[in-house]
């Protein structure tokens, strides 16, 4: 998988000990991404993909999700913390430099029960 060696390249990770943490990291990225991007009827496949493969068209957006998971492991029930002088927030889900790297969403119409579109 390409974007797992990219993945390990931004990370300084020269072995396979974190390759199970990281391609699980990858899924969820994939699956928040392809939510995010709202794709009409993406595919059931595993992992979920758009039309288009985020691993290799949104290929940066992954990477930035994998990395900011990566090292807020183990605070994942957090959303802000405070040490000292030391303080931070966790965005949830996709963060903004993330979405930062994708293109707008798909905007999708409700339907209403006669056919006709709902504005």
């Amino acid at each position: 998988m390409a974007v797992l060696d990219d993945i390990k390249t931004v990370l300084n990770i020269s072995d396979t000990t974190k390759d199970a943490l990281l391609t699980l990291y990858v899924r969820k990225g994939v699956t928040l991404i392809t939510a995010y991007m709202n794709a009409p009827d993406p595919p059931v496949t595993d992992p979920p993909t758009l039309p288009t493969d985020v691993t290799t068209v949104y290929t940066d957006a992954l990477i930035e999700y994998v990395v900011l998971c990566y090292h807020k492991r183990g605070n994942e029930g957090i959303k802000q913390f405070a040490q000292g002088l030391r303080s931070g927030t966790y965005e949830d889900g996709l963060g903004q430099g993330v979405k930062d790297l994708l293109p707008s969403p798909f905007i999708r119409m409700a339907q209403a029960r006669d056919g006709n579109y709902v504005y």
